[in-house]
């Protein structure tokens, strides 16, 4: 296969990589790109506190935790969990204390809504004219006169 060429299937002829449409009208399939990996230290830096020293241990230990969470939950739920404040350590996260904080955040997270329990509604065509209310200028005398 020569270089910066595709094959059409269809044809059997080169066309140029970047090439949507052959000539004989094959279309090659876009690829789809793939999803950004989520970091687990930019969860870390939104979640937790920086320490001034001893860095390396502390990430150490945070990084623990957090794959403890998301073990017990999930990456993607880690992703956009907020809390509205740093934690100096994500073990208050691990602890009993908040974990029914955070069951109630990842139910809410997976929550999907029953539509067979709901009934549906067909609106049909517009029927009738607009109603356009007449706006006028309401003094306070008009107020207290009513």
């Amino acid at each position: 296969m020569p270089r910066g060429k595709k094959r059409c299937p269809s044809c059997e002829s080169f066309v140029a990589t970047r090439v949507s449409c052959c000539d004989c009208g094959h279309l090659f399939k876009a690829k789809k790109k793939p999803k950004a990996k989520i970091s687990k230290r930019d969860i870390l830096e939104r979640l937790v506190i920086d320490p001034e020293s001893g860095k390396r241990v502390f990430y150490k230990a945070q990084m623990k935790h957090l794959n403890v969470l998301c073990e017990r939950y999930s990456l993607e739920f880690m992703n956009v969990v907020n809390f509205y404040k740093k934690f100096d350590s994500l073990t208050y996260l691990v602890s009993p204390k908040l974990k029914k904080a955070l069951d109630k955040k990842f139910r809410a997270f997976n929550y999907v809504v029953d539509k067979s329990r709901y009934p549906e509604y067909i609106l049909g065509e517009k029927s009738g004219e607009d109603f356009n209310p007449v706006k006028k200028k309401r003094t306070l005398k008009d107020f207290l006169d009513e």
